[in-house]
């Protein structure tokens, strides 16, 4: 319905679909959605995987490879591809490479199927988001 009205990109779409689902559920809190800029919608999701995943927020930037650590800096790329973030923004904010960004995109799925729990976090992180935005 939104993409008949306006020719949107994709990132760009699924912003303005996740706007329209809040103001569908009743929530007032678009307002602050939309004033967010992009540092600040970061941040939110960052510390809101950090205190999901006991996987502190130093340790999601850091080039830590282990597999706890990996599935946290997971999960936070792929909120902010569904905020409309590319892979170059969040490859500068994560201070990561845009190719490794876009591997994490990539390979979430399979990371998805592998680990459970990561479920159980986008679950739990998806209603502290719709209850703080």
């Amino acid at each position: 319905m939104l993409r008949i009205l306006y020719p949107l990109t994709q990132p760009m779409y699924a912003f303005v679909l996740l706007v329209y689902v809040l103001i569908g559920k009743g929530k007032s809190t678009t307002k602050k959605l939309i004033t967010m800029c992009k540092s600040e919608i970061f941040a939110e999701i960052l510390n809101l995987v950090g205190k999901e995943t006991e996987v502190s927020t130093e340790l999601i930037l850091s080039s830590s490879k282990v597999t706890e650590v990996v599935d946290a800096r997971s999960i936070v790329v792929f909120f902010l591809t569904e905020f409309g973030l590319y892979p170059e923004q969040i490859a500068t904010l994560l201070r990561k490479t845009s190719a490794s960004v876009r591997y994490l995109i990539s390979t979430f799925e399979s990371r998805k199927t592998t680990n459970k729990m990561i479920a159980i976090y986008l679950q739990n992180i998806r209603k502290s988001l719709e209850n703080e935005l």
